[in-house]
């Protein structure tokens, strides 16, 4: 019994560590269609790269944002592979693409992955988190998107800790 409440404390302890350590992340990317991303000959697949801001760099705008009139600072490097899923049999009335995302943030990044919803800006759509280096996220939980702008290149995502 002793050796089983001296696990129990230690299992504890460790939860509560780690518990202490994480937080919610949330940052802003903006991205080019036109600049930061290639598409195949079919205008169907595509990957591209964009910078990452902190969070609240964007403001949400009616109109497509110039993310060349961006002056913050850089934080990062946004990494994306994906296709469009416009008009399928079996995607849904807001269904745009079908994404992995991955967010670059020096010597730390974190990865989501799911539909990219075509949401007014302002509004948010869920991408689920599928792996972290060195970020304090719990895998396989919820990431909420927000649409900054009508693109759907320039948003704002923010994870939860564990």
């Amino acid at each position: 019994m002793r050796n089983f409440r001296s696990a129990l404390l230690v299992a504890l302890a460790i939860v509560a560590f780690s518990a202490a350590r994480a937080s919610a992340l949330t940052i802003d990317v903006c991205a080019d269609a036109m600049t930061d991303a290639k598409f195949d000959s079919t205008g169907t697949f595509f990957t591209a790269t964009a910078p990452i801001y902190p969070a609240g760099t964007i403001p949400v705008s009616s109109t497509p944002v110039d993310c060349t009139r961006v002056t913050a600072r850089s934080i990062g490097t946004f990494f994306t592979v994906g296709a469009l899923v416009v008009g399928l049999p079996a995607s849904g009335p807001t269904d745009v693409g079908m994404v992995t995302w991955h967010f670059r943030l020096g010597n730390k990044a974190f990865d989501t992955a799911g539909p990219v919803e075509g949401v007014a800006p302002g509004q948010t759509y869920p991408q689920t988190v599928i792996g972290s280096t060195f970020v304090p996220i719990l895998i396989n939980s919820r990431a909420t998107v927000k649409a900054l702008d009508p693109s759907g290149f320039v948003f704002e995502i923010k994870t939860t800790g564990f």
